[in-house]
């Protein structure tokens, strides 16, 4: 695919669109991105996130860790969009996962029922967490429930250590 764009969220935008559509349907296998004209280059880096979250958006490669949320309502009982930040941080790392970020009982287990692991939100300033459509763990107060998420994770053998940038640098140094 070639781009004159020049804004990353515009490029991030472009391809979901024009290409993501055309891989969902099946007519395609893979992506290459590649920028042309004078304008500044993206940096290699942020071409190989954006093929790869596209590609993991069209349920074709997974790369990262997938996340379920819900959109916010006057039911959610904490910060959604830090807790998310925090989740995301911690656990962004892990192919083939999927973490579902739920503010309230109400709608959660509805919602979250593909996901591997839910937090969901049950009383102010607690949490359950879920291991598929199982309760696992209740009432967890809100300071130390992404450490129990953790937890959890390792608990069923889902979790591997974040690699460094070093490790990372390696990986890719590797494969070309």
């Amino acid at each position: 695919y070639q781009t004159e764009s020049s804004n990353s969220n515009d490029l991030a935008l472009e391809i979901g669109t024009r290409i993501g559509s055309l891989l969902t349907d099946g007519d395609g296998d893979g992506i290459l991105v590649e920028q042309i004209g004078q304008k500044q280059h993206f940096s290699l880096d942020f071409l190989r996130k954006t093929s790869f979250s596209l590609l993991q958006g069209c349920r074709m490669r997974s790369t990262k860790t997938e996340f379920v949320s819900c959109p916010s309502c006057g039911r959610t009982l904490f910060d959604l969009q830090e807790t998310t930040a925090r989740i995301q941080d911690a656990t962004g790392h892990l192919p083939g996962v999927t973490v579902a970020v739920m503010g309230c009982i109400v709608n959660g287990p509805g919602e979250m029922a593909d996901a591997d692991f839910g937090y969901v939100g049950t009383l102010p300033g607690k949490v359950d967490l879920y291991y598929g459509k199982e309760v696992v763990k209740k009432s967890i107060p809100n300071d130390d429930a992404v450490d129990a998420l953790i937890d959890l994770i390792k608990e069923y053998d889902m979790w591997v250590d974040k690699e460094t940038e070093e490790e990372e640098e390696e990986a890719l140094t590797a494969a070309a």
